[in-house]
């Protein structure tokens, strides 16, 4: 039977056979990862060639070498910016402020959470780590370099101006002496007093860049107005509560006025010797807690308790037990 002429739907079935009548099959292509590490055919590993290969770690390279240029640069501008010797924001204002904080040593690194100082007397290793601290804090008053003793009138004011060393001067910070502290026995030569139950606590305003003192308009508070000197931070112990009151007992404040001005303000200056005073205590009492509290008097130092703001706490304990015998490891 003939197909009709244009109308014809057939179309010739296109398959590729073999001799037996079955289709030939498709090449049969390596895989694995044997072969992707190293195609052998193509020259490749790991899916490239060798000059793909180098096409891209070239790429790379002048990638990231043009992104840490460009970083760089970016850092470079920023610290251009910056003055090494004035904070950009201090002051009024600022997270630094205007009211400067108080201190005390010794602190003991090893639990530096702890405020609280206890000794035995009749046991020199129970007050060995505060002599350490204290020998360690007071070591670089030691140091006289760019240092200049400054006489009545004279003080750090005549080198800063603005808060920042003045250039145009030697620019040398006045220096402060231990001598006082020492004829007060509080010294290393005593053990700053721990050995013989009379304790000698450093107090110490935070650095404050520009800071002075400035002096009371009228009346000065009756905690200091014995020993009060204009342009100085005097300060004064007293126990936090009433029993603490009770026992607290004498104390001798080294100097009697406390910080002299000539030691403000603070400034980025070469060896500058930070201002101390000290409280020694004379006459605590024997294995009674004592809780302290310390504050700085001047006009422009803020008093809150609320916000611990111009004082200090700390606890001291002395104790008269034997030494326990101790064991060599």
């Amino acid at each position: 039977m003939s197909a009709k002429k244009g109308g014809s739907r057939y179309q010739p079935e296109e398959t590729s056979l073999v001799a037996n009548g079955k289709p030939a099959a498709a090449p049969v292509q390596k895989t694995g990862f044997k072969h992707f590490l190293y195609n052998k055919e193509e020259g490749s590993c790991l899916g490239r060639t060798a000059k793909s290969w180098f096409q891209i770690l070239l790429f790379y390279i002048i990638f990231y070498t043009l992104l840490a240029c460009f970083w760089l640069g970016c850092l470079y501008l920023f610290l251009s910016t910056l003055d090494y010797q004035l904070p950009r924001y201090h002051g009024p204002g600022t997270i630094i402020g205007v009211n400067p904080g108080l201190g005390y040593q010794p602190w003991v690194k090893s639990d530096p959470e702890s405020t609280l100082i206890r000794f035995n007397t009749k046991d020199p290793e129970s007050y060995k780590n505060y002599v350490e601290a204290l020998d360690k804090y007071l070591e670089k008053y030691g140091n006289t370099t760019n240092t200049r003793t400054c006489g009545p009138g004279q003080s750090n004011k005549d080198v800063i101006v603005d808060g920042k060393l003045d250039n145009s001067t030697v620019g040398e910070a006045c220096r402060f002496n231990l001598d006082t502290f020492a004829k007060a026995g509080c010294s290393k030569a005593n053990a700053y007093g721990f050995k013989d139950g009379k304790p000698c606590i450093i107090l110490s305003l935070n650095r404050l860049i520009g800071w002075t003192p400035e002096d009371y308009d009228g009346d000065v508070p009756a905690e200091v107005a014995g020993r009060y000197k204009k342009g100085s931070v005097a300060f004064n112990c007293e126990g936090t509560y009433d029993p603490d009151r009770e026992y607290i007992g004498e104390r001798q404040y080294v100097p009697p006025e406390g910080i002299d001005g000539r030691f403000f303000p603070y400034a980025v200056m070469p060896n500058y010797h930070q201002p101390i005073a000290l409280v020694k205590f004379n006459s605590l009492p024997v294995n009674r807690l004592v809780q302290i509290q310390c504050r700085g008097y001047a006009k422009n130092v803020i008093y809150d308790i609320e916000n611990g703001l111009g004082l200090v706490n700390f606890e001291l304990i002395r104790e008269d037990y034997p030494p326990k015998p101790r064991t060599e490891e």
